[in-house]
């Protein structure tokens, strides 16, 4: 590879921009009254309780020579985008999620520049909202979890428009190339490996100008591999042929292996002239669900154990740090894969998913019905294709799932729309969808849609949360989870005021509006409200608590008998809110989140019940479990059992067991001795062969008195 550094600059256009928050399409007249903002941000946050049309100016100086080509790059506008440069215009983009860019070396000036974004964030229209929906915003546009929730008037407020991602003019000498699609896929075992890459370009390729490539591990070390110059053609987007990578150290979930990544730098060069390069990160693993969907990396077996997630209503307040600390909570969850819930994200995210070794289910931003005419299908089209080239270099993302419940899936909605209901809504629409990512993506799973019937939400919309003991058909469970409010001060920080238990529609209404659901709570669910507010957050606590220990464990037990991946919803609140997170939106962990831990750990003795409460001289049996669903051996370890009342130890048992990888082992039943009413607590134990404790569980059960 060449040592010099290309002539390249990266200047940041982020800080304070002039905004016009006006609604009007037309230019700002000379004497508008520009306001001021910050770029990136989302333009709620700073105080802007807007939607529809409003303007970004900003300017700005530069230095040109006639050697010297100048690109405009854009990382997030939500969600219409129309651009000027210097009176000029550039043109328009459509999506919240996707990075575009303009050519703007014929209109860039040496010194003063002038740059005009008009950015139009509207409401879905009232005719159209929310079954047929024109804008591709998943849940920033509609969710149970968005502020006013799905279904009242007041679902659309707080809008998610700006200019959220950063704005870069990027400048270099004669010529510029970016990636616009990378492709890593095995082809021969997981020896050999095939690597891809379509290049866009802007300015003319000098004469002589070749391609180059340098692959080089991040992180550890091992000897970089560089293969010989390719010849550039002259126009159109460019294509390198694959490049064969032998016996390169794979990517692996972390517990399972390493996240091991490789940077790949592409170079144009002239002559020994470097005159640009781009460096991405890649990472190498085989993927395989079956069609019993049990899911395969790297040829090995694997149960995914995972959780939803919707980091922030409005994506420029969440950094990497906080991206981190997220991922981080996951992990010590013992979450190995995480659903990105009916919206894309912040490509940093993704990043620090591959460095981190956190497994990716990624959803494309359609949450219930749209519209069923050719301009939405083509536009729908048109930004799969986006979300699949921009981010389908990340080896976490392990499959794309393109629709969240479309009508013609979703039989609630004959319900829910009555004469308006479609039955075969949006199925063309999935179809071509479907027919696109895989044209462009061979190297993942990919399904059209999340269907309801991986959503069981028992004891919440429907039956009772003890159902989840039983046996389920599905092998995948994309949804399951209650809700519970945060504590005390928690939620006086939410509703801006010191919170009472609520006993008026009024009272009742607020809450709604912050997204908690009081039918199912108090109706479906039937959490007790009990007198005072405490008692009502401690028992939305425990309800969720138990609900997701027994889903989780269960589902976990039925590991591949069909279960291949089961997924908590959901991790953490997405704005200050009261619903289904087991962190509250200021990352305060609930007692569900420690439930979910617990149910989630590796190795685990697992209890089997369908009850909590039993009547006097009734037989109380769980079965036992073990469960590994890690890569490593356990020899020779303990599983033992102690029975408790209150601080009274009544009964202990041991067995001898060993753990092999990947064992979901029924071991025995045990019969509890109890004989009193009264509070009981049965702790199951794993200790290694050295007598080190490596996991334990608890089942707290009560035998009433006799009437």
């Amino acid at each position: 590879m060449p040592s010099m550094q290309p002539f390249a600059t990266y200047g940041s256009l982020a800080g304070m921009w002039e905004f016009l928050p006006s609604g009007a399409a037309d230019m700002p007249a000379d004497n508008a009254h520009w306001q001021h903002i910050k770029v990136p941000g989302n333009w709620y946050t700073q105080g802007y309780d807007h939607h529809g049309i409003a303007w970004y100016r900003l300017r700005f100086t530069a230095v040109t020579s006639p050697e010297t080509v100048s690109s405009l790059h854009f990382a997030g506008v939500d969600y219409f985008a129309d651009v000027w440069l210097n009176g000029q215009k550039l043109g328009s983009h459509e999506g919240y999620f996707q990075q575009f860019s303009f050519d703007v070396t014929p209109h860039l000036q040496t010194g003063d520049n002038t740059l005009l974004v008009r950015v139009n964030s509207p409401l879905e229209k009232p005719e159209d909202f929310s079954l047929r929906k024109r804008l591709i915003k998943g849940i920033f546009s509609h969710h149970d979890t968005r502020p006013g929730g799905a279904w009242s008037e007041r679902g659309q407020e707080r809008n998610t428009g700006g200019i959220w991602g950063e704005v870069r003019l990027r400048q270099t000498q004669q010529v510029q190339i970016a990636p616009r699609q990378i492709q890593v896929q095995p082809t021969k075992g997981l020896e050999r490996w095939l690597v891809s890459v379509d290049l866009d370009r802007v300015g003319k390729w000098p004469a002589g100008t070749q391609l180059q490539w340098e692959l080089e591990p991040v992180g550890f070390t091992e000897k970089g591999v560089c293969n010989t110059p390719l010849q550039c053609p002259r126009r159109g987007v460019l294509h390198t042929p694959s490049f064969n990578i032998t016996n390169p150290k794979l990517w692996f979930p972390k517990g399972y292996g390493e996240p091991n990544l490789y940077r790949l730098t592409v170079s144009a060069v002239q002559n020994g002239k470097l005159l640009d390069s781009f460096s991405r990160d890649i990472g190498f693993r085989k993927l395989r669900k079956t069609p019993q969907e049990i899911w395969y990396i790297n040829d090995q077996r694997i149960l995914l154990k995972g959780t939803n997630y919707i980091a922030n209503q409005w994506l420029a307040d969440m950094g990497t740090e906080d991206f981190r600390h997220d991922i981080q909570l996951m992990q010590d969850a013992h979450i190995n894969t995480v659903r990105v819930h009916a919206h894309v994200t912040s490509p940093e995210f993704y990043r620090l998913c591959d460095a981190m070794g956190l497994m990716v289910w990624q959803d494309f931003p359609l949450q219930w019905g749209y519209q069923d005419t050719d301009v939405f299908h083509q536009q729908a089209v048109a930004q799969v294709g986006d979300m699949i080239r921009q981010f389908g270099q990340h080896p976490s993302i392990i499959q794309w799932t393109l629709h969240n419940e479309p009508p013609w899936d979703a039989d609630w909605m004959k319900w829910k729309y009555k004469d308006e209901y479609d039955p075969q809504q949006n199925k063309v629409l999935d179809s071509k969808l479907y027919q696109a990512a895989m044209t462009l993506d061979k190297t993942r799973p990919i399904d059209r849609i999340s269907s309801t019937v991986s959503h069981p939400w028992l004891g919440w919309y429907s039956g009772s949360w003890l159902d989840y003991a039983k046996p389920t058909k599905h092998p995948t469970i994309a949804e399951f989870g209650a809700q519970a409010l945060p504590d005390k001060a928690t939620l006086a920080r939410i509703l801006g005021h010191a919170p009472k238990l609520p006993e008026t529609d009024a009272d009742w209404e607020e809450w709604l509006f912050h997204n908690f659901q009081r039918k199912e709570t108090l109706e479906i669910a039937k959490v007790p409200k009990g007198k005072t507010l405490d008692e009502f957050i401690t028992n939305t606590q425990q309800y969720q608590a138990q609900l997701t220990q027994l889903a989780a464990e269960s589902y976990r037990r039925q590991a591949y008998r069909p279960v291949g991946s089961l997924f908590q919803f959901m991790l953490v609140e997405d704005w200050p809110s009261m619903n289904w997170g087991v962190v509250d939106f200021w990352r305060k962990p609930k007692p569900g989140y420690f439930a979910l831990q617990r149910a989630y750990q590796p190795v685990l003795p697992s209890l089997a019940w369908n009850k909590v409460e039993y009547a006097a001289g009734e037989a109380v049996n769980i079965g036992l479990w073990a469960l590994n669903d890690s890569f490593s051996s356990y020899p020779a370890t303990r599983y033992r059992v102690s029975l408790f009342q209150g601080s009274k130890k009544l009964d202990t048992q041991n067995w001898q067991v060993d753990l092999t990888p990947d064992m979901y082992r029924h071991l025995r039943d045990y019969t509890a001795p109890v004989a009193e009413p009264g509070e009981y607590r049965l702790e199951a134990e794993i200790l290694d062969a050295q007598g080190k404790l490596i996991s334990r569980n608890e089942y707290r059960f009560t035998v009433q008195s006799q009437q």
